[in-house]
């Protein structure tokens, strides 16, 4: 049973991961390595905001008191916020593109603290703890050991350890409590670094993590993200031209939400399972639904992205999607506290989702509704 402090935690995670995000007035706790802001207002904020309130905040609530409620919340603080808040400083940074290599990075340094933050709080949540909030905020200290050795999983903590505490020490503030000001090319390496040092552990972990649901999109969603969002900073640092960047900022959008959509949301499982039986794909469907909503942003990249993005037609499937899910995950996961994430999904969850794929009586199966059987 968790505890009182648990209890707290876990009602905290719920409500930022619903409200703490791109454009808000989030910060660190007094003593944080951050000095601004982590949440960067532009034309990214409808999508993030939308992804954090129908998406995550649903999962999270349903998977409270497990070993994936964590990670879950630290896939929505890395990706849905502060990757794509680094994004949204450069986006802002297009509207005078002869300024941007200073004005970007300094708008962006509160999410790429933040970023280092929850980097670090995703190895405490690989264990089954309860470490990010979910939102911007990413006020966790880097581990001065790796809390994933003697597991499948310890390879993703050997790697980024040593560059998650050489970031950190770049953007930590002085004794005076001031931060230092990184420039584009300091900010372009710490990205850099970081997704080399991931996409390098990913190589490393059992074939079974990276293909478990929830737990292997959510660490792929986060693989992809950096990937994408090292592209971005090393061409902006390196002075390329502005449809360049903007280019690479629709890449970095259209990646990350096609990916928290259809790999955190495990929606590819599901197609996958379906297999021939299904009469609709709603991976592809999902896909055409993200790349309509981002399709503007090579060209405008200033443009905030419409309002509710996800009442579009083409994302009509996410409620049945999302509330057949959280209606059986808590029964379904009941009883892996305790347990790791990695032995939940791909145990527990893995054969709660294929149970909704199973038929039942009268024909159909449970997901008949999303034209899955």
């Amino acid at each position: 049973m968790l505890n009182k402090t648990r209890y707290a935690l876990a009602f905290a995670t719920i409500t930022l991961v619903a409200c703490g995000g791109g454009g808000g007035n989030d910060s660190t706790a007094p003593g944080g390595t951050s000095s601004t802001a982590p949440a960067v207002e532009g034309p990214l904020d409808p999508a993030q905001n939308a992804i954090s309130t129908t998406v995550f905040a649903p999962l999270v609530e349903a998977t409270v008191g497990t070993p994936l409620q964590g990670v879950l919340a630290c896939g929505n603080s890395i990706v849905t916020r502060n990757v794509l808040d680094i994004a949204d400083a450069y986006a802002n940074g297009l509207m005078s593109p002869s300024t941007l290599v200073s004005t970007a990075p300094a708008a962006a340094q509160g999410a790429v603290t933040a970023l280092v933050g929850n980097l670090s709080g995703l190895l405490g949540s690989l264990t089954g703890a309860t470490t990010c909030l979910g939102g911007s905020a990413g006020d966790i200290p880097v581990p001065t050991t790796n809390p994933l050795a003697g597991t499948p999983l310890a390879p993703i903590g050997d790697a980024l350890l040593p560059v998650l505490t050489a970031a950190s020490q770049q953007l930590s503030p002085s004794s005076s409590g001031t931060a230092p000001q990184i420039g584009a090319t300091q900010l372009a390496t710490i990205v850099a670094q970081l997704s080399d040092a991931y996409s390098m552990a990913l190589t490393q972990i059992p074939p079974e993590a990276l293909s478990a649901p929830v737990l292997g999109g959510t660490l792929t969603t986060i693989g992809n993200s950096l990937v994408d969002l090292e592209t971005l900073t090393t061409q902006a640092a390196s002075g390329a031209a502005p449809d360049v960047l903007a280019t690479s900022l629709q890449a970095l959008a259209t990646g990350s939400l096609d990916d928290l959509l259809t790999l955190v949301l495990p929606v590819g499982v599901l197609q996958a399972g379906a297999g021939s039986g299904a009469s609709t794909n709603l991976v592809t469907t999902l896909q055409a639904a993200v790349a309509s909503l981002t399709g503007g942003l090579a060209t405008s990249p200033t443009t905030t992205l419409p309002a509710n993005p996800l009442n579009a037609a083409g994302f009509a499937v996410l409620p049945d999607i999302i509330s057949q899910l959280t209606a059986v995950l808590p029964a379904g996961l009941a009883g892996t506290a305790g347990t790791t994430p990695l032995a939940a999904a791909t145990g527990p969850l893995q054969t709660l989702l294929g149970s909704l794929l199973a038929p039942i009586t009268g024909g159909g199966c449970l997901l008949a509704i999303l034209g899955l059987c």
